[in-house]
């Protein structure tokens, strides 16, 4: 499974790439998902990302298509408030895009409409949505087995959640907190990798 970091949002730029500046080797990809900085503050992140070590390949813009495309970044990620999905995929056809779902439904109208993968969740608990409860791993199997784009789980995953995932087997995890809120987020990140790694 693959590992997808996301960014919290509550970081200045220079704190956000002192915490993963030295994380490529143990995530696949970072989603910069900073809803209160501006289009130029995010494409000021991404340049120093890429001055880094990180690869460009390795990123992918939440929401702020403008500032992928001005960053030269080529993934997006829409969540539910953004871009419609087949809009974005018909003016830029080269962006790889996903989108946000929490439903079967809504995977499925996603798939229908070019994403190339979708998140969902929130699969269980966490501090981030204490307004509403896990979704749950039941609704993640179901979502996983009724599309055949990749599907990245999210939402209060931590080390101990890897094994249960694992049985459902979607495409990949989406970590915050888990990794970003560590006191040491390397060693996390690489905690992630190790379990992930590891045989039923």
């Amino acid at each position: 499974m693959q590992i997808h970091l996301i960014t919290d949002d509550r970081h200045t730029i220079d704190q956000l790439i002192q915490k993963v500046s030295d994380l490529q080797d143990s995530i696949d990809y970072l989603h910069i998902r900073e809803k209160t900085k501006s289009a130029k503050d995010v494409a000021n992140l991404v340049k120093q990302l890429i001055n880094s070590g990180f690869d460009r390949s390795q990123l992918v813009i939440n929401d702020r298509v403008d500032a992928a495309v001005l960053a030269g970044v080529n993934q997006v990620q829409l969540p539910s408030h953004s871009f419609d999905v087949k809009e974005v995929k018909a003016k830029f056809p080269y962006l790889t895009a996903g989108v946000s779902v929490h439903s079967v439904e809504e995977a499925i109208q996603a798939e229908k409409d070019g994403a190339d993968y979708c998140l969902f969740g929130h699969i269980y608990p966490t501090g981030s949505k204490s307004f509403a409860p896990g979704r749950g791993t039941e609704a993640l199997q179901e979502v996983v087995n009724a599309v055949a784009i990749p599907v990245i789980s999210i939402g209060g995953i931590t080390g101990e959640k890897i094994a249960e995932l694992k049985k459902i087997k979607p495409a990949g995890i989406a970590v915050m907190s888990a990794i970003l809120s560590a006191d040491h987020p390397r060693r996390a990140a690489e905690s992630f990798v190790q379990l992930l790694k590891e045989e039923q």
